[in-house]
């Protein structure tokens, strides 16, 4: 199935046309040179507002893994729909290094990611794709931290658009790469809520304690361990408890649980059939998981809304990345 895919992608991209550049500068031709007319175009434009003092009432997750291939990008999409099954609005964002595959996974295309935005060459509305049940989907989010090389007026100009994306959704999911590379880290360190993938693997458990360790060292962060593909739940606690242990006994860190989705065959088909398996098969096991772990995120969410109203997402964020490439 990989090469059907891999071909799709270069068809897809072959038939995307050419950004249109005033007359004038036709004859830019390399990607970067087209970039900095690009950026020039924008700091023309008035640039947005950002609304430093703005209270959100947006719950953002990031949802994280220390290796790849334990479903972390499944489980973020099937999370965003049963959240929108609730009634919620839900923006989900792909925040891996040029990996990103959430658009693949239900049928969307997704050309047009958020370095375009940064580039001048789409706005942010252009570039969000409708996914199932009207959860929008915004790629490429790690192009975000190119807004550090940018000017002021391009910072506050793309800025101002992502404060506007946060307003209009209850919860924001960020489908992070695999490990924290440091590029996205603060992209982790800044949400609401942060969820560690694993499945019972003995090297998948190793390196979500890496991430965990990695991220320990934020004092306000509470870290949350999703047990993924366990066969059973029994199992399941054994390796929760195995974390949680080595966490507090090394790094002197609290680790929740925050559930387990067991093995289900249902889960793989959907990922060749390229359909959310919360929509293809709403009873198999594993979307009763995510159902009652979207259930808990919205409680949660409930009880701390009105006693923990704090500054939008992507203005501490944004300061976060600043504070790094000083």
């Amino acid at each position: 199935m990989a090469p059907a895919v891999n071909e799709w992608n270069l068809k897809q991209v072959e038939a995307v046309p050419p950004v249109n550049l005033p007359e004038s500068q036709s004859t830019v031709t390399s990607r970067g040179d087209q970039a900095k007319v690009l950026r020039g175009l924008m700091e023309q434009k008035q640039p947005g507002i950002i609304e430093k003092d703005k209270s959100s009432h947006c719950r953002t997750l990031a949802v994280c893994s220390g290796k790849g291939g334990v479903g972390k990008s499944v489980l973020s999409l099937n999370l965003a729909l049963a959240l929108a099954q609730s009634g919620a609005s839900v923006c989900l964002i792909d925040v891996n290094l040029a990996l990103g595959n959430i658009d693949l996974l239900c049928r969307l295309n997704g050309y047009w990611n958020l370095s375009h935005v940064v580039s001048g060459a789409r706005s942010l509305k252009e570039i969000q794709l409708e996914g199932p049940l009207g959860v929008s989907v915004v790629t490429g989010a790690s192009g975000l931290t190119d807004l550090a090389d940018c000017s002021e007026a391009v910072r506050k100009d793309v800025l101002g658009q992502m404060q506007e994306l946060e307003a209009t959704h209850d919860f924001l999911i960020l489908d992070n790469g695999t490990g924290i590379h440091r590029s996205i880290r603060q992209f982790v360190t800044t949400a609401d809520d942060v969820l560690v993938v694993t499945t019972p693997e003995p090297t998948a458990i190793a390196d979500a304690y890496a991430t965990i360790k990695s991220l320990s060292t934020i004092q306000s962060l509470e870290i949350q361990a999703l047990i993924n593909q366990c066969t059973s739940d029994d199992q399941a606690d054994k390796v929760f408890q195995q974390l949680k242990k080595t966490t507090e006994l090394f790094l002197h860190t609290d680790l929740t649980q925050a559930g387990q989705i067991p093995h289900d065959m249902h889960v793989v088909q959907s990922v060749y059939d390229r359909e959310p398996f919360l929509l293809s098969h709403p009873h198999c096991p594993a979307a009763e998981s995510i159902f009652r772990l979207a259930h808990d995120l919205l409680e949660r969410h409930q009880s701390t809304e009105q006693q923990n109203k704090q500054e939008s997402y992507f203005p501490r964020l944004w300061q976060r990345l600043l504070g790094e490439a000083a």
